[in-house]
């Protein structure tokens, strides 16, 4: 686990040596452990390293035999002994044992196939010094990032985070308008765009290439839907799941330093723990964060699953009223953009706390977007359903809906809430389902929000990047496209983003079997019917984990690890929405300060659900305004 950096530059060979070490300096917490470089005339790669695989020999960069090819590595690829074993039959010869040095020479090989070959989590960068090119790829779902900034004069730079990249004196720190706009009407911005204009991240499942002047970025993998027909029969896809999980597990519990799991209590974090104990010889380690806040806390749960399964169980809580201004500015700071998840404040203070105790922990990341645990699935398969009414009976029952809801009676009433946006849903064509169902600011909002003269500039419509599915998709079931949406942009753009930088922000390594390549396409492969069953979500993982798991993982209402703000909030946490938010300089130019007012006053003095809006959708929309205000103003982004 590192984080890596790199310069590619023919015009001002002096000054890369210099910046490169100022750019990997910006790193040392995804690495403590090491640090190494690699300058020639025109390139220079250099690396942080957190130490887990052959802990003498793994120093990077690493080059291949005759040292044509440089390499430096981001993540760990879990079936690198059985590469390790094909490459020495080929003929190969290795000066290691870790997995970096596997990569490089799979790539002597299969050039840009290798990716393919590779079941892990990675970023990476080869350098082919006789060729004077660059090879970069990234791991299918995004676990590990990968910035870049093209420079038509100067030529590539990219790093594992922008914070580290921006340290370079042509990269640039203008807003993207574009980028915004997505923020803005969902909360993150979709890969490749950042909200940095012409810094892009490379796409999940993408190779980069970087030769003679030239970009080429081409998919070596794509999501894909093909139900099997092995699979029909409900014992055949219990039994392929549970054993490809175990295998995943077992294959992703390698390390040469300790290793612990993340429990929550949730059924994906248990089956993960539950793999991880039965494959071991020793007793796991296993670590909950609770929240004082009962409607929240899981950990009575995850307890009793770690008394079911034998683990050495540590517990840390948050307290209700706990705001520190530290947390959010390390957001700000590990992520380089707005990030509106507040789960990355225990995700990071967990990380910290059981850092003494292990250096990489699994998770359950990904259960629920392989295996459609989310509520908001049915929810958009009901609004499907619904798209099929006539739309006179869809428009009348809105307007009595939204007259329901202004009356004194209704105005309290999250119900009618639920209804109204499902039936805007409803009203809108198919292919903006996922934006209306997961909207932050709906454009009419945005309209009242946005200066008049930036409407035009900030998209409030199609979004392309989130409706242009591919070629496929006209083959797959209504619950597949939308799980298509939270595969392809929030599991990447948001979930593994927040879980990412914020571990490597207490340099901890956090792995996710559940996104293990057999099991990703494996769970591709399994009939829509085997995902949810009478209106439960998945079904076959639970039937996979039942017997091996307390009862209760399977009956408590699924509990998200958001922090809870209205809870969360204290004297701190107002003075910074007022101190950031009233300013009229920067990016607060583009709204309208009566709109901004309304959303700090929402945002902090809402204390139960209304039918207009509920109480989390007002805090989310203030800790948004509050992420998008620091990240300007941090990072000195211009207009």
């Amino acid at each position: 686990m590192c984080g890596i950096c790199g310069i590619y530059d023919s015009t001002q060979p002096e000054h890369i040596a210099a910046t490169l070490a100022q750019m990997n300096q910006m790193l040392v917490h995804r690495g403590p452990d090491d640090g190494g470089e690699f300058c020639d005339k025109t390139c220079g790669l250099a690396m942080r390293r957190l130490s887990i695989i052959d802990l003498a020999g793994g120093h990077q960069p690493i080059c291949n035999e005759d040292g044509r090819l440089v390499i430096v590595f981001n993540g760990e690829i879990y079936n690198f002994p059985e590469l390790r074993a094909m490459l020495i039959e080929r003929g190969h010869r290795f000066q290691t044992q870790s997995d970096t040095e596997v990569i490089v020479h799979l790539y002597e090989d299969e050039r840009e196939n290798a990716p393919l070959h590779l079941k892990g989590m990675f970023a990476f960068c080869i350098y082919d010094r006789r060729a004077q090119s660059l090879f970069i790829a990234r791991d299918r779902f995004g676990e590990k990032p990968l910035y870049y900034h093209v420079d038509p004069q100067n030529g590539l730079i990219f790093s594992s985070e922008i914070r580290s990249l921006l340290q370079h004196p042509t990269a640039p720190r203008r807003l993207d308008y574009e980028a915004l706009g997505y923020y803005m009407r969902v909360g993150f911005v979709p890969t490749p765009l950042t909200l940095f204009r012409d810094i892009r991240i490379l796409p999940p499942g993408h190779w980069l290439q970087w030769r003679q002047g030239k970009l080429l970025i081409q998919p070596y993998f794509t999501i894909d839907y093909c139900p099997d027909p092995q699979l029909e029969r409900e014992e055949d896809a219990v039994a392929a799941v549970e054993e490809t999980l175990r295998q995943a597990v077992k294959r992703q519990a390698i390390s040469d330093v300790p290793l612990g799991a993340f429990l929550s209590g949730g059924i994906d974090s248990s089956s993960v723990a539950t793999m991880l104990q039965a494959n071991s010889t020793r007793q796991v380690k296993t670590f909950t964060m609770r929240f004082e806040d009962e409607q929240f806390d899981e950990g009575l749960i995850a307890r009793e699953v770690a008394q079911h399964l034998g683990t050495e169980h540590h517990e840390f809580v948050i307290p209700n009223v706990g705001f520190e201004p530290e947390d959010f500015w390390r957001i700000v700071d590990h992520v380089g953009a707005p990030f509106n998840d507040t789960s990355a404040i225990p995700t990071y203070i967990l990380s910290k706390h059981i850092r003494d105790e292990v250096t990489v922990a699994l998770s359950g990341d990904g259960g629920d977007e392989m295996f459609a645990g989310y509520p908001v699935f049915q929810w958009g398969v009901s609004i499907r359903r619904a798209q099929q009414l006539p739309r006179p009976l869809l428009k009348s029952s809105s307007w009595l809906v939204n007259w329901l809801s202004q009356q004194p009676a209704g105005a309290n009433m999250a119900a009618l809430r639920r209804i109204r946006r499902g039936l805007a849903g409803a009203a809108a064509p198919a292919h903006l389902l996922p934006i209306e169902i997961h909207a932050l600011f709906e454009p009419a909002e945005l309209h009242a929000l946005l200066r008049c003269d930036m409407t035009s500039e900030v998209a409030t419509g199609e979004l392309p990047l989130f409706t242009d599915l591919p070629t496929q998709a006209k083959n797959w079931s209504h619950l597949r496209q939308l799980m298509y949406y939270r595969q392809r942009h929030t599991l990447n753009d948001k979930m593994l983003t927040k879980v990412d930088r914020m571990s490597m922000a207490a340099s901890i390594e956090v792995r996710s079997p559940m996104l293990d390549a057999d099991l990703a396409e494996l769970s591709m492969r399994l009939p829509d019917k085997h995902l949810i069953k009478n209106g439960v979500g998945k079904h076959v993982l639970r039937q996979a984990l039942a017997g091996k798991a307390p009862d209760i993982v399977f009956n408590h209402p699924k509990t998200g690890f958001g922090v809870p703000m209205h809870r969360f909030q204290n004297a701190a946490y107002k003075e910074m929405a007022c101190e950031l938010l009233t300013k009229q300089a920067g990016i607060l130019q583009l709204f309208q300060p009566q709109a901004v007012q309304e959303i700090i006053r929402a945002g902090t003095e809402q204390q139960h659900e209304r039918a207009d809006r509920s109480m989390e959708r007002a805090n989310y929309q203030l800790w948004s305004m509050m992420q998008l205000a620091a990240w300007a103003e941090r990072f000195e982004v211009s207009l």
